[in-house]
Parts: structure tokens; C-alpha cells; sequence
């Protein structure tokens, strides 16, 4: 009995002891050390970390997104190259950081378009493919209006090699659009070889030198009035592209509404 006693007065100062939180941070509350993840100070620096924010605005936000980026690079390669589990989780739980910025700035956009409309895209040009047909066939629409009052000003001018199977195939796609939009269409060949379907064809009599022109096949968007000429296209093209390029070659590539 008396034994006893004694080990219940020697346990007595050891709890008291246990009470008092240490000097490193640990609270021995109810066991100690790593093995029950109980690490404040740690914790705290990597929460730190993860959100590298101060109260006051910074004086560059430009800035600070380099710096953030740096971090993340640095936190990428350190896992990369130590492959320890602690330097990855630190790069993942930065990386998530990250990410959950851009998300609140993804969902803030929707709220900004929804709050004003005037700002959305998507009014004035369909970007779901429900609405992609409608879309293209209003664009189709405003180029063969535009195009038809060019033509009555514009003619185009292709020169072409006609031992060139591309060349030749070129010839056709302009031939096609000239019918189409009724724009004046000169067909020259550059090496005397004439293409079968572009039988009115000129030879060359010096036009491209005098154009400077170096590079076959070649479109140009000429305005005989004015004896000036501009550069459609080098190599093959679509015509729906040739019609998107004359109209940006006319309006010096402004956009229309």
C-alpha cells in the first residue's frame, strides 16, 4: 500500500510539467513528436507559404504574378529533383493555390459579362456550335455584299506557273471565285506553259518584274483606275479564305461589323 502511495506523489509533478506548453512551439497534449502530425510550427510556415499574400496592395500586380509563377517553377523543380513527398506536397499545395485563383477569376468573368452585357462576345458573334451555322452564314452574307460593290472597282491579277500542278489547281479555285463575285480576273502564266482551264491566259511580258513579284503562284488585288496593286496571296488558298482576304486587303484589314 505504502508503495503505492509513493508512485502516485512521483506522478503528481510529472502531470503538472506535462501542462506547461514548451518553449518549441508543442503542446504534449496527448502524446508527442511527428508520429501524431503534431507540428505547428511547420504548419504555419507552410501555410504561409501557400498564401503569399500581404494586407496592403502591392505596388505591382504584374509583379507579383512573376513571382508567383517563379515560385511555382522553383517548387516544380525542387520536386522534380529531390523526389522527396514532402517537396512534392509543398508544390502541389502551391499549385492549388494557383489554381483556385484562376477559378475565382473565371467565375468573376461570368458575373462581369452578366452584369454587363455590353461586353459579351458572344452577342454579336455565336461562339456554340448551335449557333456557329447562323453565325458563318450572316459572315457569308456581309463578304458577297461587300465583295459585290469591290468588284466595281477591283480586278485580280493571278500569275502562275502552268507546269505546276499546284499552280494549276490555284487556277481553278480563282477562276471559280471570280464567277462567283463577278470580280475581272487576269490569269498570266510566267512560263509560257498555259493551263487548260484558263485558256485566255496572257504570257508574260515583264508584268511580274515590273511588280516585283518572286514568289509562284501569286494573287493580286489590282485597282486600274489608280494603277495600284496589293498582294492577296503566295501559295495556294480556299476561296472562302480568298473572299476573307480580299476584304481585309481593301479595308487594310479591319474588322467588320
Amino acid at each position: 500500500m505504502m508503495k503505492y502511495s509513493a508512485l502516485l506523489l512521483l506522478c503528481i509533478p510529472l502531470m503538472c510539467i506535462a501542462d506547461e506548453p514548451k518553449e518549441d512551439g508543442y503542446h504534449y497534449k496527448p502524446a508527442v513528436g511527428w508520429y501524431w502530425y503534431n507540428q505547428p510550427k511547420k504548419n504555419e510556415e507552410r501555410k504561409q507559404e501557400i498564401n503569399p499574400e500581404s494586407s496592403s496592395p502591392p505596388s505591382s500586380y504584374s509583379e507579383v504574378m512573376q513571382k508567383l509563377h517563379a515560385k511555382r517553377e522553383e517548387l516544380l523543380n525542387k520536386a522534380i529533383l529531390t523526389g522527396n513527398d514532402e517537396d512534392v506536397i509543398r508544390y502541389k499545395q502551391f499549385q492549388d493555390f494557383l489554381v483556385g485563383k484562376v477559378s475565382t477569376f473565371s467565375s468573376r468573368w461570368e458575373s462581369a459579362l452578366l452584369s454587363h452585357p455590353e461586353l459579351d462576345y458572344n452577342l454579336k458573334h455565336p461562339v456554340y456550335n448551335g449557333a456557329a451555322p447562323i453565325e458563318y452564314a450572316a459572315q457569308r452574307k456581309k463578304q458577297a455584299e461587300a465583295i459585290n460593290y469591290i468588284n466595281q472597282k477591283y480586278g485580280v491579277f493571278f500569275f502562275y506557273r502552268g507546269n505546276e500542278p499546284l499552280d494549276n489547281k490555284l487556277g481553278s479555285v480563282v477562276k471559280e471565285f471570280s464567277q462567283q463575285y463577278g470580280i475581272p480576273f487576269i490569269a498570266v502564266t510566267v512560263d509560257g506553259r498555259v493551263n487548260p482551264d484558263l485558256p485566255d491566259s496572257r504570257q508574260d511580258q515583264g508584268q511580274s518584274a515590273r511588280m516585283q513579284i518572286t514568289h509562284f503562284p501569286a494573287i493580286f488585288l489590282v485597282e486600274p483606275i489608280k494603277q495600284t496593286y496589293k498582294p492577296l496571296s503566295y501559295g495556294f488558298i480556299t476561296q472562302d479564305d480568298l473572299a476573307r482576304r480580299v476584304l481585309n486587303v481593301v479595308t487594310d484589314f479591319k474588322p467588320i461589323d
